[in-house]
């Protein structure tokens, strides 16, 4: 009986764990389309515990090598203020003065949407950016990371693999078309993108973090721990690291280091959902009920989270 209550216990933990890393690539493709490409500071500013929960970098050169009209500036403008009418409107304003032209404001407008969680709206807006600018990689690859959030990594990986094909060398869309491989059980060929991803950019914690949970399902937790070891190395203000780094920790036998990290998700997240899985976790190590210890080993700035909603 003991023995099956251990592997219930292991069964949900792995539930947990596969919940995180499928929330995980659903939002990096959206933090890096708003940060990356957009620039919309208000979205940098909250990325979440069951996202990837990166350090938040400067805005890249490509977001600003797109032409735009000045519509679509004042709409990214606005956008970064947080005024998502104003955005929506302007974005509008200059669809319509330039309607056979405009794949970059149909561009930017679909990820405003996709913030906003109108993922069809989303895609709408990509089809036309793509059907007006056949070879627009930036287009493609933010149409499947929202085809990974309603769950179809087929398509996901089709528009990834037409990005790729444009842009070879995006580690972060190579992350993302390792989600969508993951998600059609295709676990090799998910390792390999993310191994590319790294060698493209040695500290992309998405990147490590992916992998981490590849390495979870293919029951290899040794491996996943020195990814999400990395993961916390290059952030050690991103809370999902730790929650899955736990679970190896548990699969591992150490539930003491597993305790630790647990405590330390507590005290930087704020996915209420992901706390709440945090301190059933913690409860089944200490045997306690709402009475979790506070960090001992880890020094973390509470006031800096890589956190997004």
């Amino acid at each position: 009986m003991a023995q099956t209550t251990a592997k219930k216990q292991s069964s949900d933990w792995w539930r947990w764990l596969i919940a995180a890393g499928v929330a995980l690539i659903v939002m990096v493709g959206v933090w890096y389309a708003l940060t990356h490409l957009a620039g919309f500071g208000k979205s940098a500013e909250t990325t979440t515990a069951q996202e990837t929960a990166v350090s938040t970098p400067e805005p890249q050169a490509e977001g600003a090598e797109l032409p735009m009209d000045d519509f679509t500036k004042l709409a990214l403008e606005k956008a970064k203020q947080g005024d998502v009418k104003g955005a929506l409107d302007a974005f509008s304003v200059a669809i319509a003065s330039n309607p056979e032209g405009a794949s970059v404001p149909h561009y930017y407008r679909g990820l405003v949407y996709v913030d906003q969680g109108k993922i069809n709206e989303a895609i709408d807006d990509f089809d036309k950016a793509i059907e007006l600018d056949k070879h627009f990689p930036q287009a493609y690859a933010a149409r499947g990371t929202a085809y990974l959030m309603i769950s179809r990594p087929a398509k996901a990986a089709e528009d990834f693999d037409k990005a790729l094909q444009l842009d070879p060398n995006n580690a972060t869309t190579y992350v993302n078309r390792a989600r969508a491989y993951m998600g059609l059980k295709m676990l090799d060929e998910a390792k390999a993108d993310l191994d590319k991803a790294i060698e493209l950019d040695p500290n992309l914690l998405a990147a490590y973090f992916n992998r981490g949970v590849l390495y979870m399902l293919k029951q290899d937790q040794q491996a996943a721990l020195e990814d999400f070891n990395k993961c916390i190395a290059i952030n050690p203000n991103a809370p999902a690291p730790y929650f899955n780094r736990a679970v190896a920790y548990i699969e591992l036998g150490d539930k003491k280091a597993a305790a630790t990290d647990l405590a330390v998700y507590l005290t930087i997240s704020k996915d209420e959902e992901g706390k709440h899985q945090a301190r059933s976790l913690l409860d089944s190590l200490t045997g306690t009920q709402g009475n979790n210890p506070p960090p001992t080993e880890e020094m973390v700035d509470s006031s800096t989270n890589g956190h997004n909603q």
